[in-house]
């Protein structure tokens, strides 16, 4: 619940600021549902000019709020569409611009983007997605990892496609978060289901503001209809569905009625992407799903919220994109989107309240992130600078097609087409697109725009998330896409000793901008073998999730004892921080990860950044060796302990021991006390994450450790990776799962 003093102060700040006011009429912000319908053309509803169906519910949601006669979706097919939904993006800015996630698919949404659902969960909103989900189906990629608190839904379509991975399985199943809930699932039930799910979770939040994401399967191929509507329509299988789809519409604005919170809440209904063609001379739009034409990206839209004071009874022709939403609706609800979000959408506020009549430019400040397309790259050559102002480009529509590429671009009512020759149609007056039109200076604006966006995806388009696809035997590889996106420094010296230097490989993603938090990679080898290719996997995966990343080598204990290890470490740390600037690292977010020794070597540098025998002579002394996270992986924390001890002893296992640090536990005590994390530990040293594999030793979950971090204050926990052994990065699966945890540990203390 947001406290009332802070929302009388937020709508004050509102209406002072940007000329608008805090939407919502009660004490909290306001609700937002967002029904998201599959596959229905832009003619398919009663209120657009359909006569073979009666949709008398969601014609009155039109009645009473706006109806969009040029909106787009983000694509003219499924999982692209949904990204550029939640995301704000144009697909291809965030790399889920290419057909569709299928059930094998190891991309999804990269877990570094903020989608809507993560900014509303983030600001006190109850989230959840009731539905088709389609945008990834490894861990990083579920609704769950990507900003809902709650899931219920096919995580796949029931596409045949689709459908055959999960023969064997017993069907596609419906899950609830990660819970099977049943198989093979029956698609003429889900509509209902969706619905009562739905009305549970508006029921179970209805004190809270909650954010609800309905994305139906319907009206996607292979339909479903319950019998209750099977022949009810003028239109077989697709219009009964769509009855019933109307019908549950019905049903959720009938709950929010009877729940009093009608006038707090906001209802967007939209399709994915378009159908088919108009069907009578009135309805000219030509063009199926999976094409540019207008039939296969326009869709109907409607938005309503008379009680939030937007407008009711209103059809608005502007040019309105589905990424328009995220800023949006972040206004309605008082969140500013952040200032490090670049994205393609348009606050459109100003024009759902009636402020005016078009999408006003940013310039004019009408609302909390009308800035927001200011953000987007704008440096045209003296070329196009002449033809092309920055509001108009910001207000172009760049159609792309089902495999991603860069079809047409809409600016007003004029939109052309690139390949295989330019084609400019007037959509004002040919709205079915079939009489090419000759204006050479319109021409060449939208051919102009078209080249702008084209450099501009170039230069600042953002990788997919994606995870490894395993390979036949098993063993961790990092995919050819990954490491294409990733710019490399290698054999970057970093400490000096006389003649003999250190060097350390580093990675940067190339689509990040401004300074990055870094992350130190230690090898392992018992402190006696290995160098910094045996981490270079890992600074690769964790680099292509948003991090400047330097994997490092340090001198083996054959050719210097302890302390020389641990110098190093704090030696490529100062080396970071002192070039922080040339190598676009934010100089105060920098942790470390490592496995085995190197493990040891991490949780031994989160904890002695205050020990000066430990911070030797290896450069840049000005600079603090202190690191702000720390992911100790099969790492050993206690040098103290019995387990030590004995093993010290042991003629062949204790050889890695004695070398390292000169003899046994009791022959070298205050140095194994020296080189021991948990000795060092107290209230000042960073958080630190710990991953074991099932199979290891229990010394490596760290448990003394852990509890003296928990009586400190300091945060702390463990990932045990399944069935896993002491040396676990080789394998792909357990490899994954340790990137995860890292990278899930790492943006939320670093980012």
């Amino acid at each position: 619940m947001f406290p009332k003093l802070l929302l009388a102060l937020l709508a004050l700040l509102l209406s002072t600021s940007h000329g608008v006011r805090l939407y919502a009429a009660s004490s909290q912000p306001p609700n937002i549902i967002f029904i998201f319908v599959d596959d229905q053309g832009y003619y398919d509803l009663g209120c657009y000019g359909a006569s073979e169906v009666k949709t008398p519910r969601i014609d009155g949601m039109s009645h009473e709020g706006i109806r969009f006669t040029d909106y787009y979706a983000a694509a003219p097919i499924c999982s692209p569409s949904r990204a550029g939904l939640l995301t704000g993006c144009y697909p291809r800015r965030v790399g889920n611009e290419v057909w569709v996630h299928r059930a094998d698919s190891h991309s999804g949404i990269h877990p570094d983007e903020l989608t809507i659902a993560e900014l509303f969960q983030q600001h006190g909103y109850k989230t959840a997605c009731i539905g088709k989900w389609h945008l990834g189906f490894q861990e990083p990629f579920l609704p769950q990892s990507q900003g809902f608190d709650y899931y219920f839904g096919l995580l796949h379509n029931l596409d045949p496609v689709e459908a055959v991975y999960f023969e064997g399985d017993g069907g596609v199943p419906l899950m609830r978060n990660q819970d099977i809930v049943k198989r093979p699932v029956d698609p003429a039930e889900l509509t209902k289901l969706y619905t009562d799910e739905a009305i549970h979770f508006i029921e179970q939040n209805q004190a809270d503001p909650f954010f609800l994401y309905l994305p139906h399967t319907m009206l996607h191929n292979p339909l479903g209809v319950s019998e209750a509507f099977q022949g009810s329509s003028q239109w077989d299988e697709y219009g009964d569905a769509i009855q019933e789809l109307d019908y549950h519409v019905g049903r959720i604005f009938d709950k929010l009625k009877q729940l009093k919170i009608d006038d707090n809440t906001m209802v967007i209904y939209a399709s994915d992407n378009g159908r088919g063609p108009g069907r009578t001379p009135n309805q000219k739009i030509r063009g199926r799903k999976l094409s540019t034409y207008e039939g296969g990206i326009r869709v109907p839209a409607i938005v309503w919220g008379p009680g939030l004071g937007l407008m009711a009874g209103e059809t608005s022709s502007e040019v309105i994109r589905a990424m328009d939403w995220y800023p949006t609706l972040a206004t309605l609800a008082g969140i500013k989107v952040p200032e490090d979000r670049v994205i393609d959408g348009r606050d459109i506020s100003p024009l759902l309240n009636g402020e005016t009549k078009v999408v006003p430019s940013p310039g004019m400040k009408k609302s909390l992130n009308a800035s927001v397309p200011l953000r987007r790259r704008w440096d045209p050559p003296e070329e196009w600078a002449s033809i092309v102002n920055r509001n108009e480009y910001n207000d172009a529509f760049f159609y792309h097609g089902s495999q991603g590429a860069l079809a047409a671009v809409r600016w007003r009512n004029w939109k052309l087409y690139l390949n295989p020759s330019l084609e400019l149609f007037d959509l004002g007056e040919d709205p079915g697109e079939s009489s090419p039109v000759k204006n050479g200076e319109i021409i060449r604006k939208l051919r102009g725009m078209a080249v702008l966006f084209q450099e501009e995806m170039r230069r600042d388009a953002r990788p997919a998330g994606e995870t490894s696809k395993p390979m036949a035997d098993g063993r961790t590889e990092i995919p050819a896409q990954s490491l294409a996106s990733l710019h490399s420094k290698m054999n970057v010296t970093y400490a000096r000793y006389g003649d003999r230097t250190l060097e350390m490989d580093l990675y940067r993603p190339k689509s990040s901008w401004g300074n990055l938090p870094a992350i130190v990679c230690i090898h392992g080898g018992g402190w006696a073998k290995g160098n910094r290719a045996g981490h270079e996997k890992v600074a690769q995966a964790l680099a292509a999730r948003g991090y400047v990343t330097a994997t490092i080598s340090y001198r083996l204990s054959g050719e210097a004892p302890f302390p020389a290890a641990i110098e190093d470490c704090k030696a490529a740390v100062r080396f970071l921080r002192a070039n922080a600037g040339e190598l676009g690292i934010d100089s105060g977010k920098i942790g470390a990860i490592g496995l085995s020794a190197g493990g040891h070597l991490v949780a031994l540098l989160a904890t002695s950044s205050d020990v000066e025998e430990l911070e030797g002579e290896g450069g840049h002394g000005e600079f603090s060796s202190a690191i702000q996270a720390a992911v100790p992986m099969g790492a050993q924390t206690d040098f103290l302990s019995n387990r030590t001890n004995d093993i010290s002893e042991m003629e062949d296992r204790g050889q890695i021991w004695r070398q390292f640090l000169g003899g046994t536990q009791e022959e070298k005590v205050d140095t194994y006390r020296l080189a021991s994390p948990l000795h060092h530990l107290d209230a000042q040293d960073p958080p630190c994450w710990f991953i074991a594999g099932e199979n290891d030793d229990a010394s490596t979950h760290a448990d003394p450790f852990r509890k003296r971090m928990k009586e400190l204050g300091i945060p702390t926990g463990l990932t045990i990776i399944s069935n896993a052994p002491h040396p676990f990065l080789g394998k792909q699966d357990w490899f994954d799962e340790a990137i995860n945890s890292a990278d899930q540990f790492f943006r939320q203390i670093l980012q």
